[in-house]
């Protein structure tokens, strides 16, 4: 099969070989590729058509993809939001990017997102000329702008594709735990031919293939998994937000077999589960965000959910390299990468590179950090560090922020923590250092003894490892990212200096 090159080349190709087959919403994929069609049609009677931008303030609902997938056979423009962003964050992502129109859920009961929009500063959304609402709640008018109704869009003829593999696609909006967030701006090629490549390695062509589609598809991590689902024609489940009972119910009625997610969502199901295993997964995607990759292994396969070790970015996307779930360094994060045309490599300083055709074409309205994230030969530059597997692909150790440099060494701060979360009364673990030594933060479980747990390190440890404070704390600082909620380490950073 030719390697798709738009969405709408990788929807038609799904609708042609698997019509019948259930997609997501109720709908088979003969009738998403209609729905998307039409939805393209009430675009265009909108005004929308190449080169236009429309912000996606969306839950992870079928309309999310459907119309991302309208906006890409219209040749225009997706501008992710997280749905946990708020209006300061909204406000500057809006008038960073000049969107045309805004996508919203006014049935979100988690979101008032018009409340959101109307709390950001009319400068910031003065790009914005329309609202399309995208349930059965109608109004006029918001924020004085004309209102689209999904039922009017959906009831238009149906549109032609204006869809090109050069057409801007979609931005991704990273987390800024280290700098501020950036606007990751894909064309259609990357995001298509990505997914067809991810299909082919995880198995979603196979028939009976089912996604729970949990992880946010604002973000790389949830939309690659579920754009991998409709390259291979897979069941999409979405969940509007991570209901951990919810989930391991849902597993069971639509019989998953494929499924992404950190530490915190994957323990999280395996505490709802109760014991109870699943029929066994054909993949889970992990991503160590929380530092308890060991834990994780432990409880997931006994619940059979294949887990392996992920890699990717909002640059590079979500799933460029996938670990073997048979082999040694199935825990982390790296692996082969999904392309066959994708490279990598590690340079002197450990700092990984990548290249491949998954890769992002700049960051909007920053030329400077554009020109920046490259080499001279084109390779990107990750920020993470990294090293070669001898059997093939690469390990992930640390972003290059936070790698401990201790006793001369460079270390990983999940080798401390590995250890200590193994130890008794360890619920979580992180490490950062302050001076030279590393500094311990913890969350107690039960029977938790900080004398027992410092002796226990000084024991099993190298001194130069061994923590120089641990501190209980009950809950680490995060950030709410595309990608799910991560750790942030800086502000441990800060309180470690403190």
């Amino acid at each position: 099969m030719p390697r798709p090159a738009t969405l709408t080349q990788l929807l038609e190709s799904t609708a042609r070989r698997c019509p019948d087959a259930l997609a997501l919403g109720g709908l088979t994929w003969a009738e998403v590729a209609v729905t998307v069609r039409r939805l393209a049609g009430g675009l265009a009677e909108a005004g929308i058509g190449p080169g236009d931008r429309v912000a996606l303030f969306l839950p992870n609902r079928p309309d999310f993809l459907l119309l991302l997938l309208a906006l890409a056979r219209r040749g225009a423009t997706a501008i992710l939001l997280n749905t946990r962003f708020r209006s300061a964050e909204i406000g500057n992502l809006l008038e960073r990017a000049a969107p045309k129109a805004i996508a919203i859920a006014r049935d979100f009961p988690a979101v008032n997102a018009e409340a959101v929009l109307e709390a950001v500063p009319p400068a910031q959304r003065a790009s914005l000329r329309l609202v399309l609402v995208m349930d059965g709640r109608g109004m006029d008018r918001i924020l004085d702008l004309p209102v689209k109704r999904r039922a009017t869009l959906v009831s238009a003829g149906e549109a032609p594709d204006l869809a090109t593999p050069d057409a801007e696609c979609l931005t991704f909006t990273t987390s800024g735990t280290t700098a501020g967030p950036k606007l990751v701006l894909h064309r259609q090629a990357s995001i298509a031919g990505h997914a067809a490549d991810v299909a082919a390695r995880i198995g979603t062509g196979q028939p009976g293939a089912a996604l729970l589609a949990a992880v946010p598809l604002c973000g790389t991590f949830g939309l690659a998994s579920a754009m991998a689902a409709l390259a291979g024609g897979a069941l999409i489940a979405c969940m509007e937000r991570f209901d951990a009972a919810e989930a391991d119910a849902l597993i069971r009625a639509q019989w998953i077999t494929h499924m992404v997610g950190g530490d915190e969502l994957l323990l999280k199901l395996a505490e709802a589960a109760n014991g109870r295993p699943y029929a066994p997964f054909t993949f889970t995607g992990f991503a160590s965000f929380h530092g308890q990759a060991a834990r994780v292994m432990e409880v997931s396969a006994a619940l059979n959910l294949a887990v392996r070790g992920v890699y990717g970015s909002s640059e590079a996307q979500a799933l460029f390299a996938l670990q073997d779930p048979a082999g040694p360094h199935a825990a982390v994060g790296g692996g082969v990468p999904a392309s066959a045309e994708a490279g990598f490599a590690v340079a002197d300083d450990a700092e990984l590179l990548l290249r491949g055709p998954s890769l992002f074409d700049r960051y909007l309205g920053d030329e400077t950090a554009t020109a920046n994230s490259r080499t001279a030969q084109g390779w990107f530059h990750t920020g993470d560090l990294a090293t070669a597997q001898p059997e093939g692909g690469f390990a992930f150790i640390t972003r290059r922020g936070d790698a401990l440099r201790l006793g001369g060494f460079l270390v990983s701060p999940e080798e401390i923590e590995g250890f200590l979360q193994c130890q008794p009364g360890v619920a979580a673990a992180q490490v950062v250092e302050a001076q030279g030594k590393p500094v311990a933060f913890v969350i107690p479980g039960d029977g938790y003894d900080e004398a027992a747990l410092m002796a226990a390190c000084q024991a099993s440890l190298a001194r130069f490892k061994q923590p120089e404070r641990i501190i209980a704390i009950e809950a680490f600082p995060v950030t709410d990212g595309p990608n799910g909620p991560k750790i942030q380490r800086a502000e441990l950073r800060r309180m470690a200096a403190g």
